[in-house]
């Protein structure tokens, strides 16, 4: 296998790790929905589309890195 390939797939279970303890410690603390202010609705949404559009911009980067388009 080439290094390429390993740094990819450690790259990956890293990332994968790291999500799921991002994801759990924020998950306890969170509101439902139905009891967020519009103030608190609106961050969220931020933060969500924010994250979204760094998943476009890492999907990019990549596919320029290891295709060389």
């Amino acid at each position: 296998m080439s290094d390429w390939v390993v740094g990819y797939i450690m790259g990956m279970a890293a990332g994968i790790a790291a999500g799921f303890a991002i994801g759990l410690a924020a998950g306890k603390k969170q509101k439902p929905w139905s009891e967020l202010t519009e103030q608190e609705k609106r961050i969220r949404k931020l933060l969500i589309g924010a994250g979204v559009a760094l998943l476009v911009l890492g999907v990019i980067v990549f596919a320029l890195l290891a295709f060389g388009l």
